[in-house]
C-alpha cells in the first residue's frame, strides 16, 4: 500500500522540501524537451566507470557520448534526474509526506545536508556494488534519481519518529 499522507503534524512550512520537489520538477520538466529524456540521462547521469575507468561509449539514438560528467559532477546530477513519470512522481509523492517531517525534526540546513549526504551515499555504495561485482559494461550504464536521498529521508523518518 503506498502512503497518501503521514499524522504527523509539522510547526513549520517544509520549505527545503518542497525547494527539492521543485528542483527536480524543473530538471525533470528540462529532461523531457529535446532531444528527450535517455539523450539527457545519457549526457547527464552519473556513471561508476568516471570514478574507476574505463567507460564505454553509450549510444542514444545516433548520438555516441564518449565523454561523461567527472564523477563528482555526475553524483550530485544524477540525485535530480529521473527516467519516467512513474519514477519521479513516486519519489516526489514520498519525498513530500516525509520530508516534512524530518525537515521539521532537523532543520532547515540539516535537513538539505542530510538529503545530499544520503543521494551521494547512496551513489558511493551503488559504484562500490558495481565496481567490485560489475563489468565495464555494467560500470558505463548511467545511475539516476532521488530514490538514495528520499531512502535517507525514510530512515531519517523510523529513527527520528519511531
Amino acid at each position: 500500500m503506498i502512503p497518501l499522507r503521514d499524522n504527523v503534524p509539522t510547526r513549520t512550512f517544509p520549505v527545503v522540501t518542497v525547494g527539492l520537489i521543485v528542483a527536480n520538477a524543473i530538471v525533470w520538466f528540462w529532461e523531457l524537451k529535446n532531444p528527450g529524456v535517455d539523450y539527457h540521462v545519457a549526457k547527464d547521469g552519473y556513471y561508476p566507470c568516471t570514478f574507476h575507468g574505463p567507460c564505454e561509449a553509450v549510444q542514444i539514438g545516433g548520438t555516441v557520448f564518449r565523454h561523461h560528467l567527472a564523477w563528482w559532477e555526475g553524483a550530485f546530477t544524477c540525485m535530480f534526474m529521473h527516467g519516467s513519470w512513474i519514477h519521479i512522481l513516486g519519489n516526489m509523492l514520498f519525498l513530500w509526506i516525509f520530508g516534512n517531517n524530518v525537515e521539521d525534526a532537523l532543520g532547515k540546513v540539516r535537513f538539505l545536508l542530510w538529503y545530499l549526504a544520503a543521494g551521494l551515499a547512496a551513489t558511493a555504495l551503488q559504484t562500490f556494488v558495481t565496481l567490485q561485482f560489475g563489468t565495464v559494461r555494467d560500470a558505463s550504464i548511467p545511475n539516476i534519481g532521488a530514490s538514495g536521498a528520499i531512502a535517507g529521508v525514510l530512515g531519517a523518518y523510523i529513527l527520528l519518529l519511531p
